[in-house]
């Protein structure tokens, strides 16, 4: 290949594993809106005793909650928390997303989430290269979340009971005419700056592609993501904000997949016709290949009804 142009782009089919479900309620949630009651403003919260149950993970769960409050009465959640197994494993989470209003149901919210983790525990180390993603609701003072990990799939796959509705916004296809790394320790450890070129096809995101991108480099390999892009289709910008984590293939028969992509993305857009991007969470699933060229498929996410 010579370049981004010459990558079929074709979209890339996600997978979703059931992770766990969560639940909680809050101690207290606090709205601070210091240019009115109808502008934007910040919140903050800390939970109940909690819980999250799922074949793979279960345990005690507290967080706190720092969400911003937008002008159109969307919330954007800043999440940090932490689950204890029965056995005393500890996983720090942080997650984030969208709290959307429910037409006729004031107090309640539909909440799209993405979600890290972070752990020491040697038999949840796969945690780490995890990137998951969470549908459900907060009504009656209770959120009821479900968590789904995310990978890109060699074939359509069917999606586990309860799983969010996926939409295909668009493939995007893109090469890196610049990438640098500085390694502070002469490791693996390290930072990146790197800029990007491309397009996107099939769906809603059309258009032209440039991106800026700041990856970290940990010392056990992983490599996170964390860029901004622009793309300029027929009805105007968009706005492209995605992080997440590239990992080693777990399918490579070319040989020639240097790093399988997972990532979260939110968009803003100033055109009417691309509104509905302002509250859209997606998922980006995709593969980078030799020598650093990448195809990544993004799919809305939505509460099914």
């Amino acid at each position: 290949m010579s370049g981004y142009i010459d990558i079929e782009p074709v979209p890339v089919p996600v997978r979703l594993t059931a992770l766990f479900e969560a639940r909680w309620s809050y101690e207290e949630f606090v709205r601070v809106m210091p240019f009115g009651p109808d502008s934007e403003g910040q919140a903050y919260a800390y939970s109940k005793p909690a819980r999250v149950e799922g074949e793979r993970l279960s345990g005690s769960y507290r967080l706190v909650q720092f969400p911003r409050w937008r002008a159109d009465g969307t919330l954007l959640p800043d999440v940090h928390g932490l689950i204890e197994t029965g056995s005393g494993q500890q996983v720090a989470t942080r997650a984030a997303g969208y709290g959307l209003q429910v037409p006729g149901h004031p107090e309640a919210r539909s909440v799209t989430h993405w979600m890290r983790f972070w752990t020491g525990a040697a038999e949840l180390a796969w945690l780490n290269s995890t990137l998951a993603f969470g549908i459900g609701r907060f009504a009656d003072e209770e959120a009821c979340i479900r968590y789904y990990s995310a990978a890109p799939a060699g074939e359509p796959a069917e999606a586990p009971a309860g799983a969010p509705t996926l939409e295909l916004l668009g493939t995007a296809r893109w090469e890196y005419p610049d990438y640098q790394v500085v390694r502070p320790f002469g490791d693996q450890e390290g930072a990146g700056f790197a800029t990007s070129v491309g397009d996107v096809q099939g769906g809603i995101l059309a258009g032209r592609w440039r991106g800026w991108h700041y990856p970290t480099y940990l010392r056990n390999g992983l490599y996170q993501l964390d860029a901004h892009a622009e793309i300029t289709g027929s009805e105007g910008p968009i706005v492209n904000r995605h992080a997440g984590l590239a990992t080693p293939p777990v399918r490579n028969p070319s040989g020639d997949v240097m790093y399988d992509v997972v990532q979260h993305a939110t968009f803003v857009a100033g055109a009417p016709g691309l509104a509905r991007l302002n509250s859209t969470l997606a998922v980006g699933v995709g593969y980078v290949r030799r020598p650093g060229l990448v195809r990544c498929s993004y799919y809305g996410l939505s509460v099914p009804r």
